[in-house]
């Protein structure tokens, strides 16, 4: 099982490592690439979307760096509107929600 877990690391990374080195070099020979695309909330939303596929949409730490990325894409499409401070926000309360249910649930299950 984790020699299969380990292949789809590779492939994974792999696949990130040749779309980021493409992108680079169509950028590096002139064409034009919109910068939203070579920004690092794309890659930040990447890191995080191939660690939840990898988890099987399991990891908490993988959602938040998800969810961290798309509110700093967010930022950067509208910029001006705070929503760096509200996505933030935001994500301390679904997270705390979501530890605090974990927490009740366990509790229960225990009794």
């Amino acid at each position: 099982m984790s020699n299969n877990y380990s292949n789809k690391s590779y492939l994974f990374g792999g696949a990130v490592l040749l779309l980021i080195g493409v992108l680079w070099l169509i950028s590096s020979l002139g064409i034009v690439i919109p910068k939203i695309v070579l920004s690092y909330p794309t890659f930040i939303i990447l890191i995080g979307l191939l660690t939840l596929i990898q988890t099987k949409f399991k990891s908490e730490m993988a959602w938040a760096i998800f969810f961290f990325g798309n509110v700093l894409m967010l930022n950067r499409i509208y910029p001006g509107h705070n929503i760096t401070q509200i996505g933030m926000a935001i994500m301390f309360i679904c997270f705390g929600g979501y530890f605090l249910l974990s927490y009740l649930k366990n509790s229960k299950k225990s009794e």
